[in-house]
């Protein structure tokens, strides 16, 4: 694609940003679409987010994805955000509309797509494990309740921020049943892998192949499943136990596609080219 002056900036902010793989998956989906616009990186400071968010209305920036760490702290710079936004408390694609700037969280459909995807799931009536209290937590708990999972075991190495998740999404699904448990407590662990039907880690651990935790995944009941929202390596060492125990498991490329695609609709109205951004980054 040739770079003119009417051509559309696009991007994603985070802070480091240089291993993104969203650029690939835009410019793949804008050159198959035939649309002049470009999708770039930039590595935004964490003190100089108030600044870069305002760029975008200054630059004429079309729209940027967010990622670590700045998905939170976004918000209070936005003109406006979405439901899901506002319950997760974190951003992760904004829309640059006239000059208004609109918040959106894309992780949440792009969840529920991909372990549809993956592994034939709808979260309705399930009973879960989520490894993790933080922002990508966040997100797959709020998609979880609001498709009617039956109950949700927040397992964390801090158990104060497990419980307070918890009481969060229970104040605001009050008929769905959330625990919180210390990642340490091994007895409770072990007694809740024997009750759940699929266990979903929303930590950085095993990213990179390194700072894996160990579960107990002999424990975990027939026929439940292992979904990783970690990509890189496709195959961490919780995905490989829980396969070679006989698990269906899943890596977390497809929920990367498919909130890219979600970003990509808001900000073209057009649809996205899904297969093309999978090529693109597999």
């Amino acid at each position: 694609m040739k770079i003119k002056a009417t051509t559309k900036i696009y991007g994603i902010f985070g802070h480091p940003v240089g291993h993104s793989l969203s650029p690939l998956m835009h410019n793949a989906a804008f050159e198959e679409l035939k649309l002049n616009c470009v999708y770039v990186a930039f590595d935004i400071n964490p003190k100089d987010i108030k600044t870069a968010t305002e760029s975008i209305k200054t630059m004429g920036i079309s729209g940027v994805n967010v990622t670590i760490p700045h998905k939170e702290t976004i918000l209070r710079h936005l003109d406006s955000i979405s439901p899901e936004a506002r319950l997760t408390g974190a951003v992760n694609t904004v829309k640059n509309d006239g000059g208004k700037l609109y918040g959106f969280n894309t992780d949440v459909e792009g969840f529920l797509k991909a372990i549809k995807w993956d592994l034939g799931l709808h979260p309705e009536g399930l009973r879960v494990i989520l490894l993790g209290a933080g922002g990508a937590s966040r997100a797959v708990i709020t998609a979880l309740c609001m498709n009617q999972v039956s109950e949700i075991f927040v397992l964390n190495r801090t158990l104060a921020k497990a419980e307070k998740l918890a009481t969060e999404f229970k104040n605001h699904f009050k008929k769905i049943t959330i625990t919180p448990i210390y990642l340490e407590d091994k007895n409770s662990v072990k007694k809740y892998l024997k009750v759940s039907d699929l266990v979903i880690n929303a930590t950085s651990s095993g990213m990179g192949g390194v700072n894996h935790f160990e579960l107990p995944l002999e424990n975990l009941r027939n026929g439940s499943m292992v979904y990783d929202l970690v990509y890189k390596p496709r195959e961490t060492a919780l995905v490989k136990s829980a396969r070679e125990l006989g698990h269906k498991t899943s890596d977390g490329l497809s929920m990367l596609i498919y909130q890219g695609a979600e970003s990509f609709e808001i900000w073209t109205g057009k649809k996205a080219p899904i297969e093309v951004m999978r090529k693109a980054i597999e």
